[in-house]
């Protein structure tokens, strides 16, 4: 059937978490606070200022403090994300994951061939595959994925290979 290789690198790596993150609904619950929540309450005073007290100056400072908030704290608690990402893997870990794959779609099981060797994955152990624009995941746990980057990928075509791998996955469920 078919194969691809690629090579997984740090940045892959952090693209993964980022993508799970964004499923989270407790840090889209923080981000919507912080690009909506909070901008809105600082806009009402800054009104309230403008309004009742005829305070023009301070009224543009609020609002102009409620637009920077709006859009520097979202962007200060992904780049503290993607830091905090950074940290969790040693450099062991790290060596263990980053590298290059080769992955083939086999009627019983895709198979991984890695620095650490052979490993067979069976079709009904996988959970689902996610594709995005940039990268394509197929999950073998809730939290665990093969990272497959459209980028780095040397051999074989991706969207032929996902086309396998999903026929495989319906058939074993």
């Amino acid at each position: 059937m078919s194969e691809i290789e690629y090579e997984v690198r740090e940045q892959d790596l952090i693209a993964f978490n980022e993508h799970q993150l964004q499923s989270s609904e407790g840090l889209q619950k923080i981000l919507r606070r912080h690009q909506g929540t909070v901008p809105g309450i600082l806009v009402l005073i800054a009104l309230f200022l403008w309004f009742y007290y005829q305070d023009t100056l301070s009224a543009m400072y609020v609002g102009a403090t409620a637009a920077a908030w709006g859009v520097l704290a979202p962007l200060y608690i992904k780049w503290s994300a993607r830091r905090q990402i950074r940290k969790m893997y040693s450099e062991q870990e790290k060596a263990g994951i980053l590298g290059a794959y080769k992955l083939r779609v086999e009627p019983n099981a895709l198979v991984e061939i890695s620095q650490q060797g052979e490993s067979r994955v069976k079709w009904a152990d996988i959970l689902r595959i996610e594709a995005t624009k940039r990268y394509a995941f197929v999950f073998v746990g809730l939290d665990t994925a093969l990272i497959i980057p459209r980028a780095t990928v040397k051999t074989g075509n991706v969207r032929e290979f996902l086309k396998d791998a999903d026929k495989c996955i319906e058939q074993a469920s």
